[in-house]
Parts: C-alpha cells; sequence; structure tokens
C-alpha cells in the first residue's frame, strides 16, 4: 500500500506528496522513501526518492493511505 504526506515546517510552510512506501525513525529525524512509476518514450521506469525530516523543525506530519484506482 501506498501513502500520501504533509507536514509543516515550524517556519510556516507545508510540504505534500504522495506514493510513500516506507517510514523510518531515527535519533531526531524521520526518513520518508518511495517510489513513483514514471513514463518516457522508451516506456514506464521507477524514480525512487527519499527525504529526511528533522523532528524539531516540524508542527505536525500527517500519512494517510492513497485510494486504488483502475483504469
Amino acid at each position: 500500500m501506498k501513502y500520501y504526506y504533509e507536514y509543516k515546517y515550524k517556519s510556516g510552510s507545508t510540504v505534500g506528496g504522495h506514493n510513500l512506501e516506507k517510514i523510518s525513525m531515527k535519533e531526531n529525524f524521520i526518513i520518508l522513501e518511495g517510489v513513483d512509476t514514471l513514463m518516457d518514450c522508451d516506456g514506464e521506469y521507477d524514480n525512487y526518492w527519499h527525504t529526511k525530516i528533522y523532528t524539531d523543525e516540524i508542527e505536525y506530519l500527517k500519512i494517510e493511505p492513497m485510494e486504488e484506482y483502475c483504469e
């Protein structure tokens, strides 16, 4: 299952994204990891990504399941 995520920095900016697959927590930070399936002229390929969030810099982190859909 993939997830939607959103977090807000204490400075005021909000960041959101989708296709989150893995969450890891360390001492004072959280690592979000996921994969986006992209298409170009050669076909589909996976683009793996990750982001590191320091817990003392954010107000909240919200995670919700993404709805499955069929084409």
